[in-house]
């Protein structure tokens, strides 16, 4: 039976959409956002310029859809992980487990976004980043409502769990040497039971002033 001419036409999109990403992807982390053009997007992927401005009207537009399509994923994935919490331990630890695992699957992915902090960074309020910070708030509310965790001030507890995430993931992206588990583990022992709790572990202490250090910028 013959093809539907829309369901050729649906792959077709799919497969320039996806050959348009991976060059931007390619472009962005060998070069660095500024000094990527859109011509060397074209150039890579292959497709005319035409076809290029079907999807994409500008290199800001193209690097957000870059961005939030692998966000998205690990969005829905750390959500899942703190709906399935019973408790505080493993509303943090499945919730970093969650990140650094999809960190270590793609580290060229978050190497990418490192690479292109500034332009990320700019996305915090007004988009997707401000968006992961929305509903990790809204989760620690509704684990507070469960039960699951105590009575805190939430925004703060928002600020510092982001913060930690987004430098442990760093951290995994850029020392493949480190296990997703044993991070994790160490920055959920440090949240909940404090240095002394783990202070015989001389890794913390790495692992702190990698955190403070970057905290500092």
């Amino acid at each position: 039976m013959a093809t539907p001419p829309d369901g050729k036409r649906a792959r077709n999109k799919r497969a320039n959409r996806a050959a348009i990403l991976e060059a931007a992807r390619r472009c962005f982390l060998e070069h660095g956002y500024d000094a990527v053009t859109i011509r060397d997007v074209i150039r890579l992927s292959g497709l005319a310029a035409g076809t290029f401005y079907n999807y994409f009207p500008d290199k800001e537009s193209l690097f957000r859809a870059l961005v939030e399509a692998r966000l998205g994923d690990l969005q829905d994935r750390i959500h899942a992980a703190r709906e399935r919490a019973r408790d505080i331990e493993s509303f943090f630890y499945e919730s970093y487990l969650a990140t650094l695992q999809i960190v270590r699957t793609d580290p060229d992915f978050f190497e990418l976004m490192f690479r292109n902090e500034p332009i990320v960074r700019s996305f915090y309020n007004d988009n997707f980043f401000g968006l992961i910070m929305q509903s990790l708030k809204l989760d620690l509310q509704d684990a507070i409502v469960r039960g699951v965790v105590p009575e805190l001030d939430v925004d703060a507890l928002t600020a510092i769990s982001f913060g930690a995430g987004y430098e442990l993931a760093r951290l995994i992206a850029q020392d493949s040497r480190r296990r997703p588990e044993d991070v994790a583990r160490t920055v959920t022992d440090l949240f909940l039971h404090g240095l002394t709790k783990v202070a015989d572990r001389p890794k913390l202490i790495r692992l702190g002033s990698r955190l403070l250090g970057g905290a500092a910028r």
